[in-house]
């Protein structure tokens, strides 16, 4: 097989001049496969989310279950979805799409739990976690439990409640889907008589918050936000599926041309010039099958991003 390599990729007498690989049988199947692949791939990811709404609700409802599933594990009670949560994470998660950062801290200096005061929701305790760049809840949560403070939010026992956008568009320029997961607890007064309860969150975490409250008048103290950008290799079948099937088209685009160069240049008298035509065809339709995304999974980054 080896020996007979060269009559695949190299113009020869024993090949007539006219290499395997350029011949219309050998272009027909590769661009046969490349149509396949792509018609799969795309069916694939039509199958899993036809669109970035059910994605974010399916992520959304998924990323739920698995926090309280670890908490259950740590022996803390699960935590329940709070609406005044869930819409101050989506308008934090659009925010950060609009003017194009990643971070706790918005451009104007604003921390996390001014989108929680936004919406009114009055908290004794509260955290964030954030992260882009996904295709799976589970690698996202995974990643989390991996970073010592993601997880301390996860598993914290002073949470009761959590509120979690994902929200799909573009960050600098590239489409991505970014998550926000805010974690609190309900501020609630002291019934008359009672004596003042003093709620207090242990300063360090940098993804929580120290909120200092007497009975009935609730004082929001923050700590500073210093949590550092990770990047996670997205794992997942979704994000292999695209990543393997770019992968081929590439190595398929960089054989052909690199069969097509040797072709023109090594017996440079002898030209088939419908053997060149057709393999610049079929360089065309594997470029078009790596550059045209049929769905909007396939535009995100193979690199999973936490903070």
């Amino acid at each position: 097989m080896v020996n007979k390599l060269h009559l695949y990729i190299i113009p020869h007498k024993d090949n007539q001049h006219r290499p395997h690989l350029l011949r219309p049988r050998m272009l027909s199947i590769i661009s046969i496969f490349v149509l396949t692949a792509k018609i799969f791939v795309t069916a694939v990811f039509l199958f899993s989310y036809n669109s970035p709404e059910v994605f974010a609700e399916i992520s959304s409802r998924k990323l739920v279950e698995l926090t309280n599933q670890s908490r259950t594990t740590a022996g803390v009670n699960p935590v329940k979805e709070n609406a005044l949560l869930t819409r101050a994470a989506y308008q934090k998660a659009q925010d950060m799409l609009d003017r194009n950062y990643f971070n706790h801290e918005d451009p104007d200096g604003n921390m996390p739990w001014y989108w929680l005061k936004n919406n009114n929701y009055i908290y004794s305790y509260a955290g964030e976690n954030l992260a882009m760049d996904f295709t799976r809840a589970e690698t996202v949560h995974e990643a989390w439990l991996s970073s010592e403070s993601h997880r301390a939010n996860i598993e914290n026992p002073n949470y009761k409640e959590i509120g979690i956008a994902v929200v799909h568009g573009k960050l600098n320029g590239k489409s991505t889907t970014v998550l926000v997961e805010f974690f609190g607890t309900t501020f609630i007064p002291s019934i008359a008589g009672e004596p003042d309860v003093l709620y207090s969150e242990t300063a360090g975490n940098p993804l929580s918050t120290e909120v200092l409250a007497d009975g009935n008048n609730p004082q929001l103290k923050s700590a500073e936000v210093t949590a550092e950008l990770k990047g996670i290799e997205n794992k997942g079948f979704l994000s292999s599926l695209s990543s393997y099937s770019d992968k081929i088209y590439w190595a398929l685009f960089l054989l052909l041309i690199s069969a097509l160069m040797v072709n023109i240049f090594v017996k440079i008298r002898i030209q088939h010039q419908p053997a060149i035509i057709q393999t610049i065809a079929v360089l065309l339709l594997i470029g078009s099958a790596i550059a045209v995304r049929t769905h909007f999974l396939e535009n995100i980054p193979r690199l999973l991003q936490i903070i």
